[in-house]
Order: C-alpha cells, then sequence, then structure tokens
C-alpha cells in the first residue's frame, strides 16, 4: 500500500498540470562546458536568471517568464506562444497507419527545433529591472526542444557584438510534463500514454514497416542522374565551422574519406549538450556506394497537390547491402536557389514525418505549422523496414537548386547532430513537373 501511494503521489507531481509552474534552470560555465560550439558574448554568465515561470494562459498557448537571479538581470517574458506548433506532432495524413504514428513522433521528439522571437516582437518582452544591458542589448531569445526526451528543451539568449549575434546566456530545463501532456493531446488528438514511454525514454523503433502505401500514391516516377561527389572536398559553413571540434576522427579532406574509416563524433546527451567523453559511433557504411535515384511525382494522402519524391539506391561497403533513403512531400518552388558556395542558404530538415526545419522564427512556424507540412524522410532497408538514422550518422537532407543551371538539383546529407556534411549528390531533373 505504502508503494502504491508513493507511485500515486510520485505520477500526480510528475505529472502535474497546474498552472502557473516554476521551473529549475540549469547553467553551465565556459569551463564545465568546453564541447559548447557556440559563439559566446564577452558577458555570457553575467546575467544570470535563477527559474522559469510556466504559465498556461489557454489550450496551447503559454507565457514563458525568466526571473533575474542577480540585481544586474532583468525579468524576460516571451508572451502568448503557441506551443501547438513545438511539441511532438504527426501530420493527420500520417496518422491512418499506427506505425507511421509511431516513427512520426519518435522522429520529431528525436530532432531538434529551435525557434527564434527576434526583438522587436510582440512575443518578447524585456520588463525593467537590471542594469539596463538586457533592455538594450537583448536582441533574441530561441526557445529550443532538443533532440532528446520530452520535455527537455533549452532557452538561448542572444545580443549583437562585432557585428554578429552571440549566446550571453544558455538554459536548460524540464517542460512541465503534465502541460506537455494536455498540449500533444490536444494538437494530436491521441493518448499521450500510448507514446509516453518512447517519447521520454529514446525507445528505438528500428524495424518498424514503414508502408509508403499508406502515406501517399504515386502518380508518375522516372529515373534521373545523380552523382555523387566523392573527391570533392568537405564544405564547411555556419554550423559546421563551429562544430568541427566535435568531431573525435580525422576531419576528412573529401566526402570520400567519411566512408574509409570509422567516424565518431561527440555524442548529444542529457540534458542537452555535446560530449567528447561518449562518442557517438556511426554506420555510414550504409551510404558508402551511391547505386542510382529515382523521382517521383505523388499526392499525399486527402491532398489534392502533387508534390514529389526522391529515392536514393545506397549499398553497403561492409555488408553489401542495399537500402533506399525515402525523400518525399517535396515542392520543387519551396526549394531555394543558391551556389555551391554558399549551401547553408538551402532548406535543411531533419529525417522523419512533417517535421520542421532544425531553425526557425516563431513567423515561420505560426505560417506554416509543422502539423501541416509535407515532407517525409526515411532510411529502409530492403524489406522497407526503418533504419535508425542517427545511429547511421545521419540527421537529414540539406536542398538547394543551382544559381547557374535550373534543372540541377544539390542534396547534402548532413550528419548527426550537423557536425559535418556528409557527402554532396548532384541530381538533374530537366522538367519540374
Amino acid at each position: 500500500m505504502i508503494l502504491v501511494i508513493a507511485n500515486l503521489v510520485w505520477l500526480a507531481s510528475r505529472y502535474s498540470a497546474r498552472t502557473p509552474q516554476a521551473v529549475a534552470l540549469t547553467a553551465f560555465s565556459k569551463d564545465a562546458y568546453p564541447e559548447n560550439p557556440e559563439k559566446t558574448s564577452q558577458v555570457f554568465g553575467t546575467y544570470s536568471h535563477r527559474q522559469l515561470i510556466v504559465e498556461q494562459l489557454d489550450g496551447t498557448r503559454f507565457r514563458i517568464r525568466l526571473e533575474p537571479a542577480t540585481p544586474q538581470a532583468a525579468a524576460i517574458e516571451l508572451t502568448d506562444v503557441d506551443l501547438a506548433h513545438v511539441v511532438a506532432a504527426v501530420p493527420p495524413w500520417a496518422k491512418s497507419d499506427l506505425d507511421l504514428t509511431k516513427i512520426g513522433l519518435i522522429d520529431r521528439e528525436w530532432n531538434r527545433q529551435q525557434v527564434r522571437f527576434t526583438r522587436p516582437s510582440p512575443h518578447l518582452d524585456v520588463r525593467e529591472g537590471g542594469d539596463g544591458f538586457e533592455q538594450r542589448a537583448l536582441t533574441r531569445v530561441d526557445l529550443a526542444r532538443n533532440c532528446l526526451n520530452a520535455g527537455l528543451w533549452e532557452l538561448l539568449l542572444f545580443t549583437t557584438e562585432d557585428g554578429e549575434e552571440r549566446v550571453y546566456e544558455h538554459l536548460w530545463f524540464t517542460f512541465p510534463l503534465g502541460l506537455y501532456k494536455q498540449v500533444f493531446e490536444r494538437v494530436n488528438d491521441l493518448s499521450y500514454w500510448s507514446y509516453w514511454w518512447s517519447l521520454e525514454h529514446w525507445v528505438d523503433p528500428s524495424g518498424t514497416a514503414i508502408r509508403l502505401d499508406r502515406l501517399r500514391t504515386v502518380e508518375r516516377e522516372w529515373p534521373v542522374q545523380a552523382t555523387a561527389l566523392w573527391d570533392q572536398p568537405v564544405s564547411a559553413q555556419g554550423e559546421q565551422v563551429l562544430k568541427r571540434r566535435n568531431i573525435l576522427t580525422p576531419v576528412a579532406t573529401t566526402y570520400r574519406d567519411w566512408y574509409n574509416q570509422p567516424v565518431r563524433f561527440a555524442s548529444f546527451i542529457p540534458p542537452g549538450r555535446y560530449s567528447r567523453a561518449h562518442p557517438r559511433e556511426t554506420q555510414l557504411h550504409y551510404l558508402a556506394e551511391l547505386t542510382g535515384a529515382i523521382v517521383r511525382r505523388v499526392k499525399l494522402k486527402e491532398d489534392t497537390r502533387s508534390l514529389f519524391e526522391i529515392e536514393l539506391a545506397f549499398r553497403s561497403s561492409k555488408t553489401g547491402e542495399s537500402t533506399r533513403l525515402i525523400l518525399g512531400g517535396l515542392d520543387w518552388a519551396a526549394i531555394p536557389v543558391a551556389s555551391s558556395a554558399q549551401y547553408d542558404r538551402g532548406w535543411q530538415v531533419p529525417l522523419g514525418i512533417g517535421n520542421p526545419s532544425f531553425f526557425e522564427s516563431y513567423e515561420q512556424v505560426v505560417a506554416s505549422p509543422p502539423i501541416h507540412r509535407t515532407f517525409y524522410g526515411f532510411h529502409l532497408d530492403a524489406q522497407n523496414r526503418w533504419f535508425d538514422h542517427h545511429a547511421i550518422g545521419v540527421d537529414g537532407p540539406l536542398f538547394h537548386w543551382d544559381a547557374d543551371d535550373p534543372s540541377l538539383l544539390h542534396l547534402y546529407l548532413l550528419s548527426y547532430e550537423r557536425h559535418t556534411l556528409l557527402n554532396h549528390v548532384i541530381l538533374v531533373i530537366p522538367q519540374r513537373s
């Protein structure tokens, strides 16, 4: 009886939906987190905050308030934020199949979504108080649902120095799971308890059957020329430059070099930080040989729009096994045009179902709610079973059309945690219809 009562008390506390709730914050000094890839401000650690107040306004809308911990700091508030766009969710067109629903929810939770609120935003309020620095110099606040267990979230505060934005405070917290459960159920119209263990404990669904015919119908398909630029020097811009320190094997000179050696990265571990002490192994041999490419014109279930799907076929250099990378629900017109030197201006997205891009503004996610996104991406074996792409070492694709030749589509594969580019494939698509 005592154990039953204790479990009930624990359950009620862990999943309390009271509002408002005070939430503890965690911060790491530069010395405590040497793997941090962020560009940090000269005042990093000076303006600290002691706790977070999470208040539910109604339904999926929340107020999130940072309370100052020192006389220098000010209270900072994200006002009237719709978290329907942030919690793990699966689009309606994928919910007719239980396996697709499971994969969609888990892969959404396992991939980072960082939403920025840039001043002057009506959703970002820096209150009076402190020494005036934050009222004057705070340029944006990012809310991140990191790629770990449900509820592990982050807040990043930025200022501008030397013409670039830099982080002056990075905070980790656990979003109240009782409130998370409410939002999850409202957005998905599903019971949280049907998925909670997978979402909160990183349960790997490898081997799950992916029935593509339950996602979309194929109107037409045709083979296309696909060239992998194995001997091209590995490009690095932005995030890839900052994260290079967390590549634990010799950094590749050309893309082929990633497939001639065991490749390890610093792992991303709770509460949401990189750790060189926890090497992340990869299985990139599954992507060592590109054997073909197909483009399909498709329609999603219950949708009248014609979209596109790319299938890349690979053969493992270690086992000889054939696998397929499926990237679908693509709108050609939504893919940016850029030069290869500016590939980071392309569109990047994690594998999964209906996932948003890794980094977007709040205005973008409101204008295009992730629950309505059409992208889907899977790595499948020969029996159409789901491979854990994180274990292989892949986060997702990055696309852009060629700046000089409109028939060329550039596709890059982003490594685990986007530490590097794994390859660069050019597909010839002369007719976008």
